[in-house]
C-alpha cells in the first residue's frame, strides 16, 4: 500500500512538472508594415500574453526569433531553445500601421526645413506696405483736422508696432506648428521633411521667392485694375443714397422727388 502511494505522488509530481514546464501556445501573428507581433496563451491556465515583440518575456519565456516560412517562434528558458509552431497558421498580415500622432516639435522640425519665418516674413511685407499706407491716410486726415504732428507721430509708431507685433513670424511659427501637429500624422511630417531634403525640395525652397514675388506683383496689377471701378461703384452708391434720402425728404414733405442721377457704366 505505501509503495502504491509512493508511485501515485510520483506520478502526480510528474503530472504537475509537466504541466508547469508546457511552453506557451503560439496562437496568433500579427505583422504591421514591417513589425511583427505575437499572441501566446500560457498553458494549462490559457491566459493570453497580448501581442509582444520579439525579447519581450511571457510565462518564464523570452520570444527570440520568428521563421515567417515555418510559422514558428524560438522560445528561450534556462538557455533551452523551444521551437512553437503557429496553431492553424493564425497569421493577420499586412494589419493597418495605427497613424501616431504628431507632436508640436515634429511641426516646428519641419517648418525649419522650410525656413518658415523666411517665409513669412516675405509674404508679410506686402501686407507690412498696405497696413503703413493706411496708417499714413489716417495722419493725413489727424493732421488735416489739427492734431499735433508730434502726437499724431508717435501714435502712428505705436499702432505700427501693436499690428506688426501680432503678426511676428515667431510668435505666428508656434501657432502653425500647433495646427500642422493637430492636421498631419508624425509619419506625414517625417515624409515632407525628407522631400525637403531632396534637390527637387531644396530647388523649390531656393524658387519660392521668386514665385511669390511674380505672384505679388500680378496681385498688385490687378488690385490697380479693379481700383478704378470700385472707385466709380462707391460714387454710384453714394448717389444712390443720396437720391434715396432725397426722395424719402419729398414724401414727407409732399413736393415731388428729383430724379435720380444716371450711374456711369
Amino acid at each position: 500500500m505505501k509503495k502504491l502511494l509512493a508511485l501515485l505522488t510520483a506520478a502526480l509530481v510528474a503530472a504537475t512538472s509537466y504541466a508547469a514546464d508546457q511552453a506557451p501556445l503560439f496562437n496568433a501573428a500579427l505583422t504591421m508594415g514591417k513589425e511583427q507581433r505575437f499572441l501566446l496563451v500560457s498553458q494549462p491556465e490559457g491566459k493570453s500574453s497580448g501581442f509582444l515583440a520579439l525579447g519581450e518575456t511571457f510565462a518564464g519565456y523570452t520570444l527570440k526569433a520568428f521563421d515567417a516560412k515555418a510559422s514558428t517562434l524560438d522560445l528561450e528558458r534556462g538557455g533551452q531553445i523551444t521551437k512553437v509552431t503557429l496553431v492553424g497558421n493564425a497569421a493577420i498580415g499586412n494589419a493597418p500601421v495605427p497613424a501616431l500622432p504628431a507632436t508640436v516639435a515634429d511641426a516646428e522640425a519641419m517648418l525649419n526645413k522650410i525656413h518658415f519665418e523666411d517665409l513669412l516674413d516675405r509674404a508679410m511685407q506686402g501686407q507690412k506696405k498696405m497696413i503703413a499706407a493706411q496708417f499714413q491716410r489716417m495722419s493725413q486726415q489727424m493732421a488735416a483736422q489739427g492734431a499735433d504732428p508730434a502726437d499724431i507721430a508717435a501714435f502712428q509708431k505705436k499702432l505700427t508696432d501693436e499690428v506688426f507685433g501680432a503678426m511676428d513670424p515667431k510668435t505666428l511659427k508656434g501657432d502653425v506648428s500647433r495646427i500642422y501637429s493637430e492636421v498631419f500624422t508624425k509619419d506625414d511630417l517625417t515624409q515632407i521633411s525628407a522631400f525637403y531634403d531632396t534637390p527637387l525640395g531644396q530647388t523649390m525652397l531656393a524658387k519660392q521667392p521668386e514665385v511669390q514675388e511674380k505672384l505679388g506683383t500680378i496681385i498688385q496689377g490687378r488690385m490697380m485694375d479693379v481700383m478704378p471701378k470700385v472707385q466709380q461703384m462707391s460714387r454710384d452708391f453714394a448717389m444712390e443714397q443720396k437720391a434715396k434720402r432725397d426722395a424719402a425728404k419729398a414724401a414727407a414733405s409732399g413736393a415731388p422727388a428729383a430724379p435720380a442721377p444716371a450711374s456711369n457704366p
